[in-house]
């Protein structure tokens, strides 16, 4: 009986082994076909057709980096999974290059599945739309699906605004939240223990509070108020329609319904705000008769993928044409982490890689700092910082350049530089600085989980012991330690008294345009400008200088994606269907929540944070 059944055991053994042979020669066998086909399409180059249309889809969220390695981005263009993401500075070279390009006669916008941005970030785009249509040519916005606040930004710089009968205008506005979790710590017995400076400083409320401060509020009220004001201006100008019945259409919907009889589409219409209503079939048709062939109803068209690639714009693009002169140009988007991580966050340990790159190329004369952060650990906030302070010791200038975040660690990384520029939309400041330690020794008594020992000092240093009187005086003491530095480093870097900085820092949140009336930045403008700002300090001749981005360690994978693209069309062409795009918004958020206590890293457990994005 025991030979038999370890023969049994034998036999199933060679029958998987002989199952996962002719498994893996399949595999081999479709890896090298792919290829083949693959190889025979990546070496197709794209041609641009003539009076085209060139289609903007924009889908995904505007970034200043991409959140995902190169690896990543080939996978899940492959696989559909992952939220695509549109590269702020690509964008707005192809609206450029289109402007120019005589074969492209008209621009789309197709936002079905666009993701928005922030206002700084809507705004340069809005600038390269207008600049685009000097050129005589048509922008064209549509969208299926409706439109909402980012969206609709977008397309009122379009020359007609096309949208689906079944669809809605709805603009939800700008809000500004946060997750709060006192009753919850309460519930499962875990002491939140919470160290700042600044009665301002909201980025720990959530943590002792189940609701705003008075303080942290009317903060945001003030900003938020201003970024509302200034989009409702803008959509109306680009529209070309009077703001306060734009606002009253925003403000009252059910009044405009009533008058369509509960028709969506036709309120929008009706208000002004849409000029056709059409499905796909007459919005297609629209297409041919504009640019296309009614005999076989197909559309001379390219996707903005395709034109990259036609035009052979990489992500490096501002790094064409280098010379012996050149400005560093550093991305710095995302969250201050400590350690090492990936694309979109600014790790400590990765960052100043960055910068001594810069410092020890010969031929960069100037660095230029773009910011997109609302800031994060204390500790490489100040790594970070004295890097760049070692750049500027070289006797090369640094400017900063603000896009639509840069507060708190955001602004502490930009203080060094001796201009700052920020758009009038930025949101900045949010001086202060907050900490945060949990301890669980309650919530582990619960089921009886104690923790015992000796110590040679006294001193709790395990989150399963409640911290002592001692300990909270300990770390509030560092806490307001570290302001002392933030405000001191402020002061120093913008030629103020620290009386002064303390008067405007507090962990208050600023606007771009207020922060320049109280001395925060230097100047209102985009990249561009600071970018100029920075040749004019290095005292380099106009057109004689490049401009360098100082880019991660490259993977190797970038020229895969458009690979990868041709691929996945080709399994579409033969019936392979993808996951479609949907909106998880429970799990979304359960990802944010863990993304966030996961770049919770300080060593310290401070941090100079401030979460004041909008929804």
């Amino acid at each position: 009986m025991k030979v038999k059944a370890i023969f049994k055991k034998l036999g199933s053994v060679l029958d998987s082994t002989l199952v996962f042979v002719r498994r893996a020669f399949v595999f081999i066998i479709l890896v090298a076909l792919a290829a083949g086909i693959i190889g025979g399409l990546s070496g197709q180059k794209i041609e641009i057709p003539e009076e085209a249309i060139l289609v903007l889809d924009l889908n995904g969220p505007l970034v200043e980096e991409f959140s995902q390695t190169e690896f990543e981005q080939v996978i899940n263009e492959f696989t559909d999974s992952g939220t695509p993401e549109i590269l702020l500075s690509d964008l707005i070279k192809i609206i450029e290059a289109a402007k120019n390009d005589e074969r492209i006669k008209y621009l789309l916008l197709d936002l079905e599945y666009f993701g928005g941005g922030g206002p700084s970030k809507l705004q340069a785009v809005a600038r390269a739309l207008k600049d685009f249509k000097t050129s005589g040519k048509k922008i064209i916005a549509y969208s299926g699906l409706g439109y909402w606040t980012s969206s609709y930004y977008l397309a009122a710089h379009a020359d007609e605004i096309h949208m689906h009968d079944y669809s809605a205008l709805l603009i939800e506005g700008y809000r500004s939240s946060r997750t709060y979790y006192k009753s919850f710590f309460d519930k499962f017995y875990i002491d939140s223990n919470v160290f700042k400076v600044g009665e301002y400083k909201a980025f720990v409320e959530p943590y002792f509070r189940d609701d705003m401060s008075e303080e942290a509020k009317n903060n945001v009220i003030e900003w938020i108020s201003v970024l509302w004001s200034t989009y409702l201006a803008e959509v109306s100008e680009a529209r070309d329609i009077d703001s306060a019945k734009f606002k009253n259409y925003i403000d009252f919907p059910v009044e405009y319904l009533k008058l369509s009889n509960g028709d969506l589409a036709k309120a929008a219409l009706e208000a002004g705000l849409v000029d056709k209503l059409s499905n796909k079939r007459e919005f297609h048709d629209y297409l041919v008769s504009l640019s296309g062939e009614t005999e076989d109803d197909s559309i001379n068209s390219i996707t903005m993928n395709e034109y990259k690639e036609a035009i052979d714009l990489n992500s490096n693009s501002y790094s064409d044409g280098l010379k012996e002169s050149n400005i560093a140009l550093i991305i710095a988007s995302g969250s201050i982490i400590d350690g090492s991580s990936g694309p979109a966050t600014i790790a400590g340990d990765d960052f100043i890689k960055l910068i001594r790159k810069a410092y020890r190329d010969e031929s960069v004369k100037a660095l230029v700092l773009r910011v997109d952060s609302g800031g994060g650990s204390a500790y490489a906030s100040e790594v970070i910082a004295d890097e760049l302070e070692k750049f500027k010791q070289s006797g090369r200038p640094i400017v900063a350049s603000m896009s639509s975040v840069a507060a708190s660690g955001g602004y502490y990384i930009s203080a060094p530089a001796d201009k700052i520029f920020a758009n009038h939309t930025t949101i900045t400041g949010s001086i202060g600085v907050g900490g945060f330690i949990p301890t669980f020794e309650r919530a582990l008594d619960q089921i009886g989980i104690h923790e015992d020992g000796y110590s040679t000092v006294d001193l709790t240093t395990s989150l399963f012991k409640t911290l002592t009187e001692k300990d909270k005086e300990i770390m509030q003491m560092g806490v307001d330690d570290i302001y002392i530095k933030f405000i001191t480093k402020v002061a120093e870097g913008r030629s103020m008294s620290v009386e002064e900085v303390d008067a405007i820092a507090r962990g208050k949140v600023w606007i771009g345009e207020k922060a320049l009336e109280i001395g925060l930045v230097d100047e209102l403008g985009d990249i561009e400008d600071a970018i100029l700002a920075a040749a004019e300090l290095a005292e380099l001749e106009e057109d004689n200088y490049g401009v360098k981005v100082i880019l991660r360690e490259d993977q190797g994978f970038g020229f895969a994606f458009p690979i990868a693209t041709k691929f996945k069309s080709l399994l579409e062409f033969f019936g392979f269907t993808f996951a479609s795009k949907s909106y998880q918004p429970v799990l979304n958020w359960l990802q944010q929540q863990t993304q966030l206590l996961s770049e919770l890293n300080d060593p310290r457990g401070m941090y100079y944070y401030c979460f004041c994005s909008i929804e």
